[in-house]
């Protein structure tokens, strides 16, 4: 048997920075010197880089190397561990400190609730859901949950249907979101419900999902012409080519929306202008009225019937909805004041 002696030098080698601790006399490898500033930071100590550099007897690069060093740590333990641990600068007091921020990670009802969210809304096709629905998993269950978690979507995930449109989504909608975001304008070749094709430019406001399906809201043309006031809907999965252009726009401000009240009076997903309807509902419950209809206001009457108000953009849809209610809805203004039939 041969017994090889390392000589310390090596040691030096091989990255360890021998240093003496002045506090406490002691000498210091480097990664006894790193767990040092771990456990003060994490302490709530504040690190001056000179001062360490004189305490450890080391240099001030080797200080900033360990803090480097430390902070490529705590940026893995957030990815590992859902809590965000970030070092900082204080230029005030002239040190690192350890800032903490709140847990990222989704409780395991939370992320059992989006995923069901996600499942129901069979709006991604099933190649984009399920590796979705697996990076969530691994982001955002600990280990000891992952099994149980697993078999609870497993079964459902296997017999995942997605839209029959077969499209791939979510790059797109990305595109589409950055685009809205920096008011540049879109060149697309859009198929509409007949199946022609037209080519478009359109300044995108807004996007939404519904059913199945994502929505863009886009103004066409430089006045609008052909839906002043009000944006036209295109369902994203039509959109056979995109291409964002340099040119930005802006909107009138009194043609501005703001997306969560455009959504709320858009249930239908169908443009037109926005039209005030008003109707009696004689159903027994008067949530699914509301559910369906975000904007709508009630007042119950003394037969026990209820009036409805509500404001929509375009007319087509509620008029659908409304008819498919058959006797249960009596309307009284906003679509030719009449009653809609469920034929």
């Amino acid at each position: 048997m041969t017994i090889s002696v390392i000589p310390a030098s090596n040691n030096l080698q091989k990255g360890y920075t021998m240093g003496v601790n002045m506090k406490t006399g002691k000498a210091n490898l480097k990664y006894d010197r790193m767990l040092d500033l771990y456990m003060r930071l994490s302490d709530g100590e504040i690190i001056n880089k000179e001062d360490a550099a004189k305490e450890y007897q080391v240099d001030c690069r080797s200080i900033q190397r360990d803090i480097d060093a430390l902070r490529n740590f705590f940026s893995n333990q957030t990815v590992s561990r859902g809590e965000i641990a970030e070092i900082v600068y204080d230029r005030e007091k002239k040190g690192y400190r350890l800032e903490f921020a709140k847990k990222i990670r989704l409780t395991n009802a939370e992320l059992f609730t989006v995923v069901k969210l996600l499942l129901e809304s069979r709006s991604l096709d099933s190649s984009e859901m399920k590796p979705l629905i697996g990076k969530l998993l691994d982001a955002c269950v600990p280990p000891s949950e992952k099994k149980k978690m697993t078999e609870l979507v497993n079964n459902e995930l296997f017999h995942y249907t997605g839209p029959h449109h077969k499209r791939i989504l979510v790059d797109k909608i990305w595109e589409l979101s950055e685009a809205m975001y920096a008011h540049r304008k879109l060149d697309m070749r859009y198929r509409r419900l007949d199946g022609v094709e037209t080519q478009k430019t359109v300044k995108p406001v807004g996007l939404m999902a519904s059913e199945y399906y994502f929505y863009l809201a886009g103004f066409e043309k430089d006045c609008d012409k052909d839906h002043a006031g009000y944006p036209t809907i295109y369902r994203i999965d039509r959109i056979e080519s995109c291409r964002v252009l340099n040119e930005t726009f802006s909107i009138p401000y009194k043609d501005r929306i703001e997306e969560g009240e455009f959504r709320k009076k858009m249930p239908f997903m169908f443009s037109g202008p926005l039209t005030r309807v008003e109707f009696i509902y004689r159903g027994m419950d008067i949530n699914t009225v509301l559910d369906r209809l975000p904007s709508a206001e009630y007042k119950k009457r003394e037969d026990g019937t209820y009036l409805v108000k509500t404001e929509v953009y375009g007319i087509y849809g509620i008029s659908m909805w409304l008819g498919s209610q058959g006797d249960k809805v009596e309307v009284l203004a906003g679509i030719g004041d009449r009653k809609v039939n469920k034929e």
